[in-house]
């Protein structure tokens, strides 16, 4: 079976708690004769539903736009991740890749009002505004109302969901917490060097 047994979350707050911390998903479609990939962030919505609902709001210029009502869909949360040398294991192991990521499918509804769509996007403002002086949308500012008749808002209600978290689990416990103390490390490694030289023109 793959991945092995140990590798698999099953628990749904486990689960909730990935999506709620790295809300920036992929949303994969599929059409007769290609998939269609988009990334973009959703909200979980966990009071609704047997696994809860994600909303989200897409360009209506994006080809996938046109499959997101009552449409199935596959989504991917991509949590941290990072290689894993031998070095770091204090016993003789190979080298290998942990991670967290989140995959489910669900079922796309569109949102059908300006109302709706305008709702979702203050509320996804709102979770995503973390500082002490948060960002508040003004609903009726020029620029959000230009650009809502090009928005599509839509929901997916969650029908599946499982968990891959590839935590070194099938180790000794001083090699699994060794591994997980580089995945911390790694995660929280400051990328500014590669934003820096994409940017460079």
């Amino acid at each position: 079976m793959y991945p092995p047994k140990h590798h698999i979350e099953t628990d749904v707050n486990k689960i909730h708690r990935v999506i709620q911390a790295y809300p920036f998903a992929t949303l994969i479609s599929k059409t007769e004769d290609d998939v269609l990939i988009t990334q973009l962030p959703l909200i979980l919505d966990t009071q609704r539903g047997k696994y809860g609902v994600l909303v989200g709001h897409i360009d209506k210029n994006n080809p996938q736009s046109k499959l997101f009502d009552a449409q199935k869909i596959s989504v991917i949360f991509q949590g941290p991740d990072c290689y894993i040398s031998p070095k770091v294991y204090a016993s003789s192991q190979l080298p290998t890749w942990n991670y967290i990521t989140v995959e489910l499918k669900g079922m796309t509804k569109t949102l059908k009002t300006n109302a709706e769509i305008l709702d979702s996007i203050e509320n996804m403002t709102r979770f995503l505004e973390t500082s002490a002086e948060p960002y508040s949308l003004n609903r009726e500012e020029k620029r959000i109302q230009s650009l809502i008749d090009y928005i599509l808002g839509f929901e997916i209600t969650i029908e599946s969901l499982i968990g891959r978290f590839k935590l070194s689990q099938d180790k000794s416990a001083q090699d699994m917490q060794l591994a997980k103390e580089k995945l911390i490390q790694r995660s929280t490694h400051s990328p500014a060097d590669l934003i820096n030289s994409l940017l460079i023109k």
